[in-house]
C-alpha cells in the first residue's frame, strides 16, 4: 500500500513538473503568437519594450527642437496644401473663395447612401450646395480668426448628414474629412446659409466646421496663447479634463508653473460665439510632458503603442482615428506639423527615403491609400503597428478578407485585395527627419 502511495505521489510530481514547464515556456514567449484552443490570435508581438529593446540608437535625437522648427518652416513653404495661419492674407476674393468652396464641395460621381438607406441624387447634393452659400459671397472677403473649444471635425458639405458607399458599411462617412482637436487655430472665410457652419481651414485642412465647437477671437490674443513658450502636451491616447476630451499631441498653454500642478488656459465660447479663456488647474502630470517630447525612435514606437487596440476611425469619426491621423499625432508629441493625409505624408513632403531592403525601424511606410509605422525584424519577418480596416489571407477558395478596424501589430507580409503583400505594395520608406 505504501508503495503504491509512492508511485501515485511521483506520477503527480510529474504532471505538475509538465505543467510548470508549459507554464514558464509560455511566460517567456510572451510576446509571441500564441494560441487558444488551437486558433492564433493575430496581434503577435504586442509590447513596445521589445522592439525598442532591438534598436542600438533608440535614445538618439533624430533632430533637436531647432531643426524640428526648421523642418516645419521647410515643408510650409514649398507645400501649398500647408498653410502658416499666422501669417495669413487679412482678405480673400470671392470668386477664389467660391473656387475652393466648389473644389470641397462637390457632389460624388458615384452613388451614395445617406443614413436611412436612400439614395443621396442630385436634388440632396443641390441642396447641399445651396447651404454652401456661395452666392451671397462679396467682391472680397475679410477673414476672421476662431480656435476649436473642443475636439470637433472638418466635413465635405455643411451637414453632419453621413454619405456612405454602401447601405451596410456605415464605418466610413465619406463626408468626414478630418477631426480637429482643442486649441486649434482656425483661419474663417465665410458662413453657411442655414448659420450653423463656418468655411475655413486648419494648418492642414480645409472644409466645413460646426459653429458651435470654435469661438471667433482677436489674432493676437489666439496666437498669444498658441505661442507661449511654456507649454504641456498631451502624450497619453486621449484623456479628459472635466468632460473636454484631449487627444494626443494636444498643446495646452501654462500660465502658471507649480510643483504639483498647472495652471492653463482653455479656450471657451460665450454666448456671442466669441472666445474667453479660461484658467483651470492640472493635476494629472503623468498624462502631459512639460515641453515637447525628445524626438527618438524610443518614444516613436513608444507613443506609438498607445494607440493599440483603439478602433479605427475613418477621418476621426466616432474620437477615433485612420491610419495617417495616427502618424500625425505620434509626431505632434514632438512638434512637428505634418500632413494630413497618407499620399501627402509619404509622397509629397520632405524627409529621409529609404529603400525597402534596409527599412531602419521606427520609420514610416507609406502604400496607396495607407501608412504604417515599422517596428523592425523578428525571426526574418518585419513587422508594423498600423492602424486598419483589415487585409486578405489565401484560403481554399482565393483570397478572405480578415476585418481588423483598429490598430494593430502584423506582419508586412499580409496581403491586400490584389493579393500583393503589403511589403510589395509599399511605395516609400521615410523618416521625418532633414536629409
Amino acid at each position: 500500500m505504501k508503495e503504491k502511495n509512492k508511485i501515485i505521489v511521483i506520477i503527480l510530481l510529474l504532471v505538475v513538473t509538465v505543467l510548470l514547464f508549459r507554464l514558464e515556456k509560455n511566460i517567456n514567449r510572451g510576446k509571441e503568437v500564441i494560441q487558444i484552443d488551437e486558433e492564433p490570435i493575430l496581434y503577435t508581438i504586442k509590447d513596445p519594450e521589445f522592439w525598442i529593446d532591438k534598436i542600438e540608437d533608440k535614445g538618439l535625437l533624430l533632430m533637436n527642437s531647432m531643426e524640428i522648427e526648421q523642418f516645419n518652416r521647410k515643408i510650409f513653404s514649398q507645400f501649398d496644401f500647408l498653410m502658416d495661419l499666422e501669417n495669413h492674407v487679412d482678405s480673400i476674393k470671392g470668386e477664389e473663395l467660391k473656387d475652393l468652396i466648389k473644389n470641397i464641395s462637390k457632389p460624388s460621381k458615384e452613388i451614395r447612401y445617406d443614413r436611412e438607406g436612400n439614395i443621396m441624387d442630385a436634388d440632396y447634393f443641390n441642396r447641399l450646395i445651396y447651404n454652401s452659400n456661395l452666392e451671397s459671397l462679396p467682391a472680397s472677403i475679410p477673414i476672421k480668426y476662431g480656435v476649436t473649444t473642443k475636439r470637433t471635425m472638418i466635413r465635405t458639405f455643411p451637414t453632419l448628414e453621413p454619405s456612405y458607399r454602401e447601405k451596410d458599411d456605415t464605418h466610413f462617412d465619406r463626408f468626414m474629412e478630418t477631426a480637429i482637436y482643442l486649441w486649434e487655430p482656425l483661419v474663417i472665410y465665410s458662413e453657411s446659409a442655414d448659420g450653423e457652419w463656418y468655411f475655413g481651414r486648419m494648418y492642414n485642412y480645409l472644409g466645413w466646421i460646426p459653429k458651435k465647437d470654435m469661438a471667433i477671437g482677436q489674432k493676437e490674443e489666439i496666437f498669444h496663447y498658441i505661442n507661449l513658450e511654456s507649454f504641456l502636451i498631451v502624450i497619453d491616447k486621449q484623456i479628459y479634463v472635466d468632460d473636454i476630451l484631449l487627444d494626443m499631441g494636444v498643446r495646452i498653454p501654462i500660465i502658471k508653473e507649480g510643483r504639483d500642478s498647472h495652471i492653463v488656459a482653455l479656450p471657451a465660447r460665450n454666448q456671442e460665439g466669441q472666445l474667453e479663456i479660461m484658467e483651470k488647474e492640472i493635476y494629472i502630470l503623468d498624462k502631459f510632458n512639460k515641453g515637447y517630447l525628445p524626438y527618438t525612435k524610443e518614444n516613436i514606437i513608444r507613443q506609438g503603442f498607445k494607440f493599440y487596440g483603439e478602433e479605427y476611425g475613418w477621418g476621426g469619426k466616432d474620437n477615433k482615428r485612420d491610419c495617417s491621423a495616427l502618424i500625425m499625432d505620434i509626431h505632434r508629441t514632438f512638434g512637428l506639423k505634418l500632413p494630413r493625409n497618407s499620399i501627402e505624408q509619404g509622397v509629397e513632403t520632405i524627409g529621409k527615403i529609404h529603400s525597402k531592403e534596409n527599412i531602419p525601424p521606427a520609420s514610416l511606410l507609406y502604400m496607396p491609400g495607407h501608412t504604417m509605422l515599422y517596428l523592425g525584424e523578428h525571426e526574418g519577418l518585419g513587422y508594423i503597428l498600423h492602424q486598419f480596416s483589415g487585409y486578405y489571407e489565401e484560403g481554399e477558395e482565393g483570397l478572405n478578407y480578415i476585418e481588423m478596424m483598429r490598430t494593430d501589430v502584423t506582419p508586412i507580409t499580409i496581403k491586400t485585395s490584389n493579393g500583393k503583400t503589403y511589403m510589395e505594395m509599399i511605395s516609400i520608406c521615410k523618416e521625418f527627419i532633414m536629409d
